[in-house]
């Protein structure tokens, strides 16, 4: 298949093209700017802005739309970029894999269109939305597009919904890398040691993605591990590995998250292979290489 990935530089979007590139298919990178790094996974490359009118690419079989403003505060930062790029870019994107003739549409959406907390855990994908903040809201609204694109011109589109993805080359921002930061200087104090995450190996999200190009169904489905954990037990095994001093503070109210998986074990007969403790071995040992 002949498959276009936006956001291919990213940290999920490399991961998902090389998958992708391992499963044969043909994978087309779009980006604001090339990735000459990484030149192995794309058989071609797209520099292009979303917020704006694409070009039809021929024969094209499947687009994977990645590319967002993912992190949460830096939506509310600057609502007016995050509206132009989560919403009126998937609008562009849809636009543009249907004129390409495109029969799959797969749409990168978040765990947090449920709220943090959510009403209840294990956390299935009947569970209402809420518009919460701004990037939710650009997320709900880009789901309702993949809807709109496939009730009015029959475009199939799957919804992926991402926990905590992480991996051995996450940059600096999220909670795992500022963790390890702590931990290489020494003193790792972690506030809110009781809020609950879902951490997924960012390899077993990329094989989620390539499973979903192949699968005829409509709808949403979540991707995670069904395994909820405690901040302060990451915090606890990163300090260990460094011989860092670790301290802790829990949060007055803290949230957690646990993903059912079972819709997404059904349709695409994927289920996550990278258990927590094997994924943190792995980026604790990259770190180390890196430094040295």
């Amino acid at each position: 298949m002949r498959v276009l990935v936006t956001g291919a530089g990213g940290f999920i979007g490399s991961h998902v093209c090389a998958a992708l590139k391992g499963a044969g298919h043909h994978v087309i990178g779009l980006d604001t700017t090339i990735v000459a790094e990484r030149p192995v996974m794309y058989d071609d490359f797209i520099v292009a802005d979303i917020t704006h009118p694409l070009s039809k690419i021929p024969d094209l079989d499947a687009v994977i739309h990645l590319a967002a403003i993912a992190a949460p505060r830096d939506c509310d930062a600057d609502p007016v970029k995050a509206f132009a790029v989560n919403v009126n870019g998937t609008l562009q994107v849809l636009r543009m894999a249907l004129a390409s003739g495109a029969k799959k549409f797969v749409f990168s959406s978040s765990a947090h269109v449920y709220d943090i907390p959510p009403k209840y855990l294990p956390t299935d994908e009947t569970h209402p939305l809420r518009l919460n903040n701004t990037y939710t809201t650009t997320k709900i609204l880009g789901e309702q597009l993949c809807s709109l694109f496939h009730d009015n011109h029959g475009l199939s589109t799957t919804v992926l919904r991402l926990y905590n993805a992480y991996g051995t080359d996450q940059a600096r921002g999220y909670f795992i890398p500022d963790q390890l930061a702590k931990a290489q200087a020494g003193n790792l104090h972690l506030q809110g040691w009781n809020v609950t995450k879902d951490w997924v190996w960012v390899d077993d999200v990329a094989n989620a993605f390539v499973k979903a190009v192949s699968t005829k169904y409509v709808g949403a489905l979540n991707i995670g591990t069904g395994i909820e954990t405690n901040l302060g037990w990451i915090g606890e095994q990163i300090a260990k590995a460094y011989g860092a001093n670790f301290t802790i503070e829990p949060a007055a109210n803290p949230t957690r998250m646990q993903a059912d998986i079972s819709q997404a074990k059904y349709v695409l007969d994927w289920e996550p292979k990278v258990t927590l403790e094997e994924g943190l071995r792995a980026i604790v040992d990259y770190a180390k290489v890196a430094v040295h």
